[in-house]
């Protein structure tokens, strides 16, 4: 038998590193965000690799949206969410690393930090948000995003923002694109239906205002052969919707939230994707429609170029005339239109969960093993 002093000698058993993954926004929002993060923790889980143990934390569900004092409650829940229950259960669990996958991390972590930061456009464009959001979203951000042991970046024009607005060394970031779903059930070009698509909330910065108008300038002047295309809009909320409402006409349906089935139909059988917005981190309705094969028409700016690929057709000028003059451009010609739709789907073969599962889980074992953290 071993005397004490050798025994307390002797190696202890090493264990499976920890990530907790700050997962609460996919309780408490229908938007790209929550689909980031509940895909990541499907395809993480079915990647079954091991080396690393991963808990996804979805905390406790927000308050319905019902004026500014839940508004207000919500917030509260979410500061102490996640500057302090998520380090206090960090410490309980002896985590190894905590993933913010929203742009910001705790303020403080008793241990590694990887954050995933979605887009700055906070920074690039911030007259489209409120002045207290847009301070809390930038001390934080580039606080997170300089003290991380590894950032995760959607896109690479995502981390070029990184770079250039927050001085992050390039060594540090890994640019990891968000998943998609290939169509299971792949639809003819022919079926197609005459409609554009839309999809996403109503933000200032998404130019939802300017489509509706160059949308109806659009179906004015177009001819009766082939039949114009009207407008449908999947989503609500934001800043901006009360204006999109009031101006919308008979050529535009507003769906508002659509479940993944319906939106899934309506990428199947849009003739086209129209992505006016200003800026992007990543622009997940892009490339969800470019897997359904459907053709997209996106803002030349941010990612899109990125994520739309040869594939994609470039608006240049987001003014309602641009969109307009945009519109009757690519929807004149369907062959062509239809061809370009063939090529997106094979573009899209670019973005999967699995990839994304295996680069972040890449990412957790570098925050890990990192002899600062």
């Amino acid at each position: 038998m071993l005397p004490a002093a050798m025994a307390d000698r002797r190696p202890r058993e090493a264990k499976t590193p920890l990530v907790l993954v700050d997962a609460r926004l996919a309780r408490r929002r229908r938007t790209g965000v929550a689909t980031y993060i509940r895909e990541l923790d499907r395809a993480v889980t079915a990647s079954g690799r091991s080396g690393v143990r991963v808990r996804f934390r979805y905390g406790p569900p927000g308050l319905p949206r019902r004026g500014r004092l839940t508004r207000l409650a919500n917030l509260v829940l979410d500061l102490l969410w996640l500057h302090v229950w998520l380090p206090i259960e960090a410490i309980a669990q002896r985590a190894d690393a905590i993933h913010a996958p929203v742009n910001w991390a705790p303020w403080w972590a008793p241990c590694a930090t990887v954050v995933t930061v979605q887009d700055l456009s906070f920074e690039r464009l911030p007259e489209a948000y409120p002045d207290g959001f847009g301070r809390y979203a930038r001390l934080f951000a580039r606080r997170s995003a300089r003290r991380a042991t590894v950032v995760i970046a959607t896109s690479s024009a995502t981390a070029a923002d990184l770079t250039e607005l927050y001085g992050v060394d390039p060594g540090r970031i890994r640019v990891i694109p968000i998943g998609v779903h290939p169509d299971p059930t792949p639809t003819p070009s022919s079926d197609r239906r005459p409609f554009v698509l839309h999809v996403g909330e109503f933000e200032p910065r998404k130019r939802v205002p300017a489509l509706v108008a160059g949308h109806r300038e659009y179906h004015r002047a177009a001819p009766d052969i082939p039949p114009p295309c009207r407008l449908v809009l999947a989503g609500s909320g934001g800043s901006e919707e009360a204006l999109v409402r009031a101006t919308a006409g008979p050529e535009c349906e507003l769906r508002g939230f659509v479940s993944e089935a319906e939106l899934d139909d309506l990428y199947r059988t849009a003739s086209l994707l129209v992505m006016p917005s200003a800026y992007e981190g990543f622009g997940l309705p892009v490339a969800e429609a470019m897997a359904h094969g459907c053709p997209v028409l996106v803002a030349d700016n941010s990612s899109l170029p990125e994520v739309g690929g040869s594939s994609a057709l470039m608006l240049d000028d987001a003014t309602p005339e641009g969109i307009a003059a945009a519109l009757g451009d690519a929807l004149g010609d369907r062959a062509a239109l239809a061809e370009r739709g063939a090529r997106a789907r094979a573009d899209a073969a670019r973005f999967s969960w699995a990839g994304a599962a295996t680069a972040t889980l890449d990412a957790y074992a570098t925050a890990v093993a990192s002899p600062t953290r």
